[in-house]
């Protein structure tokens, strides 16, 4: 069958990007970076592909361990954070192009540990989202089951309805402030997240910790 396309353009303001990544430092105190998430291709705006604007950031969110893999054969050569944790047949990647990791279950964690290379990981904290993440109240017992090569950089949560439910939002921020408490006792953290886009706008002034999650597909609108 012949494939019927649209003859259609998007036209990317690079200016305007730029405009919108100094309004959201407003929102945030002097410390605060800004991780951006450029997963499925910059959400279809492929600003994945620009290194000259990528380079700004110390750190960029992915969803996929190929995601990753593909900016940093394009050369990129600073962090690459995988917000969803991989399947442990992907390990050899992400050793193999220097990927951070995001982890959270006992048999991943496990796999990594065994694979014994040295591998950059921030533990998922589970709030209230209800997919991925551990208890708060396990994260000392999660991370006491690391073997040294784990390296643990960062623990982050994710909340899920930062844009409408500010009492349900306190509550996960007060359950994550517990388990960044705690695992602070252990390690030193480079990176503590919980902010993405809503979360920005609706709850910076509670705090944002010390690095933050805009998406791609937010940051091209206007503020």
């Amino acid at each position: 069958m012949e494939m019927i396309t649209r003859p259609t353009e998007m036209l990317v303001d690079l200016k305007a990007f730029q405009n919108n990544i100094e309004e959201i430092k407003k929102f945030l105190p002097e410390n605060t970076k800004i991780m951006p998430v450029i997963k499925a291709n910059g959400y279809g705006t492929y600003i994945n592909t620009r290194l000259d604007i990528l380079n700004n950031f110390e750190i960029v969110a992915i969803a996929t361990v190929d995601e990753g893999v593909y900016i940093r054969n394009l050369g990129y050569q600073k962090e690459i954070f995988i917000l969803n944790q991989p399947y442990i047949d992907e390990i050899p990647k992400i050793i193999e192009n220097n990927l951070t990791v995001g982890i959270s279950s006992d048999s991943f964690a496990k796999a990594l540990c065994e694979n014994g290379k040295d591998v950059k990981v921030h533990i998922e904290i589970g709030t209230g989202m209800g997919r991925t993440g551990i208890n708060s109240k396990r994260v000392i017992e999660y991370y006491e089951s690391l073997k040294p090569n784990i390296k643990v950089e960062g623990i982050y949560t994710h909340l899920s309805s930062a844009d409408s439910d500010f009492e349900y939002t306190q509550k996960q921020l007060k359950s994550f402030e517990e388990a960044v408490n705690l695992l602070k006792e252990r390690v030193d953290l480079k990176y503590i997240h919980s902010h993405a886009s809503n979360a920005i706008l609706n709850f910076a002034s509670k705090g944002t910790y010390n690095l933050v999650r805009p998406r791609n597909n937010h940051v091209w609108l206007s503020i």
